[in-house]
């Protein structure tokens, strides 16, 4: 490579400083764009990797996408963005065209359909078969996967003793998937949490759903019915639904019953009441993302299972329990 294209692209060089400054200087007149292509061929790098999440409109995965994308632009690459919409077989057209375009890494949050009849593994395999690194984001398979997570279970038994101390004993669950990791975590959570004070939560306050807005409808429906004291949905979309429902039954929050939801995303803090959630650390999340991957791209030896804890945020939607009701 030229003495230029050295300085240009980053390359280590042992060229001095003031005729580094110098040819940056005259580049910056220029408007000088490297050629990505062409380094590519010469690098066998294309300082490009790609995200792959499952919902672009929940707001988690877009903060998410976000705070990993300014990560990797300030270590000098450039993303790609997929969308699964859940599917698996957008799992893996979006895994071959990312191969296809020579990126040198995956950070990916796997589909719910993905963690269904062992399809996880079809996704492990093209992963490893293509032997390109790969961070998994969030949700995780058997094994043991280089991954970045949130301690669901931990943060969900915290969320159940505080509405345990509170004096809810009559509480509605709102799951997501319990084939992700993530669901299935918080869900373990709450019920260790109850154990310990010997109660343990009827069945029917266990509304399986999905991570979206129409689940937190549809099982707030059902849970409001059977007169529980307190919701906990398992990310803040959902409540958002149990939080429709009510204003339509006119309930009041948390005079009438208390809500908690799971992720910290924008709205919950400007909401009318607002909502008493988990925050998920996605800023440190992405940040430890990005750096395991780029680790592994650089083949340095580090730790790849990253669990960093959630905090219970307070706010409007919990109060002591409501005796009257």
């Amino acid at each position: 490579m030229t003495t230029a294209s050295l300085v240009l692209n980053n390359c280590k060089n042992s060229i001095p400083q003031i005729t580094k400054d110098k040819i940056k200087e005259t580049a910056k007149v220029l408007n000088y764009q490297p050629n990505r292509i062409a380094l590519s061929l010469a690098t066998q790098k294309s300082k490009s990797v790609g995200i792959i999440v499952p919902d672009i409109s929940n707001g988690f995965f877009a903060d998410s996408i976000k705070n990993i994308q300014i990560e990797l632009n300030n270590n000098g690459y450039e993303v790609f963005v997929c969308n699964t919409d859940e599917k698996h077989k957008n799992d893996i057209r979006y895994i071959e065209l990312l191969v296809s375009r020579k990126v040198d890494g995956i950070i990916i949050t796997i589909s719910a359909e993905s963690m269904v009849n062992d399809n996880w593994k079809q996704i492990k395999e093209l992963l490893d078969y293509n032997s390109l690194p790969y961070v998994l984001y969030d949700r995780f398979y058997p094994g043991n996967p280089p991954k970045v997570y949130v301690n669901n279970q931990l943060a969900a038994y915290e969320v159940a003793k505080l509405l345990i101390a509170k004096g809810h004993k009559e509480i509605g669950v709102i799951t997501g998937p319990l084939s992700l990791n993530s669901s299935a975590g918080r869900l373990q959570g709450v019920k260790e949490a109850f154990q310990e004070i010997n109660v343990s939560i009827k069945e029917e306050n266990i509304f399986k759903g999905q991570y979206n807005y129409f689940s937190g409808k549809e099982g707030g429906l059902i849970l409001l019915k059977n007169k529980v004291s307190a919701v906990f949905c398992f990310n803040d979309l959902q409540a958002y639904g149990v939080m429709e429902i009510a204003q339509k039954q006119n309930l009041s929050i948390p005079k009438d019953f208390s809500l908690v939801g799971f992720d910290d995303i924008f709205y919950s803090s400007i909401l009318n009441t607002q909502l008493t959630t988990v925050r998920q650390p996605i800023t440190e999340m992405a940040k430890q993302a990005v750096k395991l991957l780029l680790d592994l791209i650089n083949n340095i030896s580090t730790n790849t299972d990253i669990s960093l804890p959630g905090e219970i945020i307070i706010r409007d939607s919990l109060s002591e329990v409501n005796n009257e009701r």
